[in-house]
């Protein structure tokens, strides 16, 4: 292989657009690939070896690659097995992440020569570019010396694996059998008072750890006897401790009382999943998320205005009975089947805007009194912006619009740009290019965006954060996403609406914007797709929303997609809010 040489890596640049699309040879990691690219490559000292095509060369950054190495070069060999050395289709670093990296299987021979190849995967976007190809001679360590966990400039050796260390602290090679390394392939499997995390085939030896002992929340070398879990109230610790089965935060019992006195259990007791919460008598405050508490048995969470409270079953507000009457006296089911019991309010009386407890009569609709108001008035059909349409013409008063020719729909009023608007209010409609920028949570005016800026397709390579309300617009695709740092204060809350650049609607068949929202630690918290009224479009208020408010200082990230193949030429509203 023609390539420089600095220390124990050979890089070379190359590209795949000009090369002939069916390639004959064989990748065991991905059956389609394209524009096959093959060099001829001798180590000069015996070993493995880390190829890779993660490098700053690789251009498009989204240019999607599969890589793989063989012993010779011949169709016969590949996903058959024979002289298969390794093979990696995404397992690059962003904003590469499409890109390739793997270290051979098996040491290679010095001045043996093996064939390293690669291709653009057929069905991607971006299925040709150029590419930086570099090629490791990774030295092997004996049991006891510092390792790399990547194994990118370290392995090692044969019987020893590499335990601990991160992306900026090595590990130790560590012989198979001791805690955290590999188990052995025969018995024992493991050193004295450590067990195999798997029964058969490849796992982790590990230390069992008693109730009431530290443990590890991702198990990696230890895990905590039978069935014990690891706790920590901790956001972002790594460490716990071991809880007993039926204690608080531990696992509910599958048999028997499912929790110890004053808990119950969080979900279906037969679930690993379940765990023991204290448990919240009717009236009392509660976790809708079931994390730090849950309703006592024959009562349920409902969140109404913000807050969440425990509402005893068939009362207003709470789950309807499984059986006859499924409410109280005059309530009714929401459903036929789980559903909620509420009171029936005629047209001009007081309503709650989220449907919880009351319902409008004669398809009225409840109005907020004011933006962002938990209370409203039933409005009959067409009379003003934000009810349903009526079923014949006219299908609402003079000066408002429907969102949908026939069917159902909503009554919309026009806001031009500059004009004042509330942001998330489905009835209001800001002009074609315009969405209504926050200025706090119930006004905004309705504003062009700024254009998005590349790359920026992941959480971890979001644009630059913003601190105050923006509209981004740009064009994302179901492969290609666009993300934006947000900086949040102490309990502040993040508010994302989607809308289309060319249409104030978001019609079936058309283009369907996604909202994700993530912490500062890239893990999603929140996400929209379709918000009733606005067809493929979505708003994730956080005032309905709870894992989007009151939320820890940070840098979080706010990624807008499309869910259909179709280009998406967005409007993204992000608000910042504080004090909601």
């Amino acid at each position: 292989m023609a390539g420089t040489r600095s220390g124990a890596t050979t890089r070379i640049t190359r590209s795949n657009t000009t090369t002939p699309r069916n390639g004959t040879l064989r990748a065991s990691c991905q059956s389609n690939t394209v524009g096959q690219v093959a060099f001829r490559y001798t180590p000069t000292a015996a070993g493995r070896l880390a190829i890779s095509t993660d490098n700053a060369g690789t251009m498009p950054a989204g240019f999607d690659t599969v890589a793989w190495a063989l012993s010779s070069c011949a169709p016969s060999v590949g996903d058959a097995g024979t002289g298969n050395l390794g093979c990696d289709d995404d397992s690059g670093s962003e904003p590469r992440g499409l890109s390739s990296r793997f270290v051979t299987s098996a040491p290679v021979a010095a001045g043996t020569p093996i064939f390293i190849i690669v291709a653009g995967y057929g069905s991607a976007t971006t299925a040709t570019g150029t590419f930086e190809l570099s090629v490791t001679e990774v030295s092997t360590v004996a049991v006891g010396g510092m390792c790399d966990p990547a194994g990118a400039t370290s392995v090692c050796a044969t019987g020893a694996t590499c335990v601990g260390g991160s992306a900026t602290t090595p590990g130790t090679c560590t012989a198979e059998g001791a805690r955290g390394a590999a188990c052995r392939a025969a018995a024992p499997r493991c050193d004295t008072s450590l067990e195999c995390s798997s029964a058969m085939g490849a796992g982790t030896c590990r230390a069992i750890v008693a109730v009431g002992g530290a443990c590890e929340l991702v198990p990696t070398t230890s895990v905590c006897m039978g069935t014990a879990v690891c706790y920590s109230a901790t956001m972002g610790a790594t460490m716990g401790t071991c809880i007993a089965e039926g204690a608080a935060n531990g696992r509910c019992r599958a048999m028997g009382t499912a929790c110890d006195a004053g808990l119950a259990c969080s979900g279906s007791a037969t679930s690993t999943f379940s765990r023991c919460r204290t448990a919240v008598a009717a009236g009392a405050a509660c976790d809708p998320t079931g994390v730090m508490n849950v309703c006592a048995t024959g009562t349920n969470c409902v969140t109404r205005a913000g807050a969440s409270t425990c509402v005893a079953q068939g009362a207003q507000g709470g789950a309807c009975r499984t059986d006859s009457p499924r409410c109280d006296a005059s309530l009714e089911c929401s459903s036929s089947g789980t559903g909620v019991c509420r009171a029936v309010v005629a047209v001009g009386a007081a309503c709650d805007t989220s449907n919880v407890t009351t319902v409008c009569a004669m398809s009225a609709t409840c109005i907020a009194t004011a933006p962002g108001s938990a209370m409203g008035t039933c409005r009959a059909a067409g009379t003003v912006a934000g009810t349903a349409c009526r079923d014949a013409a006219p299908r609402c008063d003079t000066g408002l619009d429907c969102s949908s020719m026939t069917g159902s729909g909503i009554c919309r009023r026009s806001v031009a740009s500059g004009a004042a608007c509330a942001p998330g209010n489905i009835a209001d409609v800001c002009a074609v290019g315009t969405a209504c920028l926050p200025t706090s949570p119930t006004a905004g005016t309705c504003s062009m965006g700024r254009a998005e800026t590349e790359p920026n397709n992941t959480p971890m390579a979001a644009q630059t954060a913003i601190t105050a309300s923006t509209i981004f617009t740009g064009t994302a695709t179901d492969t290609d996403a666009d993300c934006f740092h947000v900086t949040v204060p102490m309990g502040g809350a993040i508010f994302a609406e989607s809308s289309l650049v060319a249409s104030t609607t978001c019609a079936s068949g058309g283009p369907d914007p996604v909202i994700d929202i993530y912490n500062p630690a890239n893990t999603r918290i929140a996400g929209v797709d379709d918000t009733t009224g606005r067809g493929l479009c979505g708003t994730l208020n956080p005032a309905s929303t709870a894992a989007a408010r009151n939320l820890p200082a940070g840098t979080y990230t706010v990624c807008i997609e499309g869910f259909n193949e179709m280009a998406t030429n967005y409007l993204l509203t992000i608000g910042v809010y504080t004090g909601l």
